[in-house]
């Protein structure tokens, strides 16, 4: 009876190991048994983003090129980062030369331009040139016009800067069908091509323009921008893992269109910086929407603008017309003229009212006039840390 029962236990056992050893070779087998097992029992492996520099406007420098054989050479270098979007409120954000928007690039129609572009984020990327005349060869499409920088590789890209207006420029993506994502992370700037000189207005042609015929006292150029913040803080567009599988939703793929977030030139309401103008002044008013899906009806209170340029293209004298609120889908550009008629405080705002909720409003503020913005400051805003 003994040797049954020391049988009968032996057997027990080998079964045990053998259900054990079919187990483990099956999860190994099954590619997606093993990525489950993986994501429910690993910690996150990727800490990076606690190392990204905290940036903010204070911090945005002006970008000059270096000068030879008449060629203009601008250097941007795309990385992530810790940006402030409000007082001590960020968001982890991919950035030309650390500040967003980029830095605004600005040349003479004609210019012999070459860009560098280094990549030193943790995916592909490339960089095109919107509304931007150039050879074919520069567009900047991965997979069809040249391959993606990888991650720690530069490229130049080289061009004569036409036409003449409100220009910007923006990622293209590693491949067709990231090109949102890495927008929403904030990788666009201004693209300003100056008319050449030697340009006059001939004022018997009813067609010609007047954005050039008396200088302007100020200019303002504004990114229009959206965003999403997830419950816990952290941008939802961010395809890089920053917290453990179990605990955020950061870790699946949760970029969608749900933006809760407005900012103009990446600084949401109270904390835009504000459009300062003396009475009588002439104003030109650069509004560019880099956002991937919002269109904004942008109103100025207090004030009538004209209409001078579309998509950075003069508007014909006999076809200026005159509004104070105007549609700006994504990708298109206006430049509008204003008279600083109207002393005060103003605002200039979006008018889906939701957006200008969530941070998309900056004040237009005569000199003269003082006004305590942090009276202003949403106290049911979330906030975020540096996720």
């Amino acid at each position: 009876m003994e040797s049954h029962h020391k049988l009968l236990w032996t057997i027990c056992i080998i079964t045990l190991i053998l259900s054990t050893t079919s187990l483990i070779l099956l999860i190994k087998s099954n590619p997606l048994n093993a990525l489950i097992t993986s994501e429910q029992t690993s910690e996150p492996t990727d800490t990076s983003h606690l190392s990204y520099p905290i940036k903010s406007p204070k911090d945005r420098l002006p970008l000059q090129p270096t000068i030879k054989n008449n060629t203009k050479h601008f250097y941007l270098e795309a990385s992530p980062i810790h940006w402030e979007y409000r007082t001590n409120q960020y968001l982890v954000a991919w950035a030309y030369n650390n500040q967003i928007p980029g830095p605004q690039i600005r040349v003479t129609e004609g210019d012999h331009v070459k860009i560098t572009l280094k990549n030193s984020l943790p995916v592909p990327t490339s960089l095109h040139w919107h509304g931007l005349e150039v050879p074919y060869t520069q567009d900047g499409l991965p997979g069809i016009t040249q391959q993606a920088i990888l991650p720690n590789q530069t490229y130049t890209y080289d061009f004569i800067a036409k036409p003449t207006g409100t220009r910007f420029y923006h990622t293209h993506g590693s491949v067709h069908g990231d090109e949102a994502q890495q927008l929403d992370m904030g990788l666009s700037g201004a693209f300003i091509i100056e008319p050449k000189k030697e340009k006059q207005q001939n004022k018997n042609n009813p067609i010609t323009t007047n954005i050039n015929q008396k200088p302007y006292d100020k200019e303002y150029t504004l990114l229009l921008d959206e965003w999403e913040i997830l419950p816990d803080g952290q941008n939802a567009a961010n395809p890089i893992k920053t917290t453990n599988a179990k605990t955020s939703a950061a870790n699946t793929n949760t970029h969608s269109m749900n933006y809760n977030l407005y900012t103009i030139n990446g600084r949401a309401f109270p904390d835009t910086e504000p459009i300062v103008v003396k009475e009588n002044d002439k104003i030109l008013l650069r509004f560019i929407n880099v956002g991937t899906s919002t269109t904004h009806p942008i109103h100025i209170h207090g004030h009538s603008f004209k209409i001078v340029a579309t998509d950075g293209n003069p508007v014909p004298l006999n076809a200026i017309i005159t509004k104070d609120t105007i549609n700006i889908a994504p990708g298109e550009r206006y430049d509008l003229e204003l008279i600083a008629n109207n002393p005060g405080i103003w605002i200039t705002h979006c008018h889906e009212l939701h957006h200008a909720d969530a941070g998309m409003v900056i004040p237009l503020i005569y000199e003269g006039y003082n006004i305590n913005l942090s009276s202003m400051k949403n106290t049911n805003t979330i906030s975020h840390d540096k996720h």
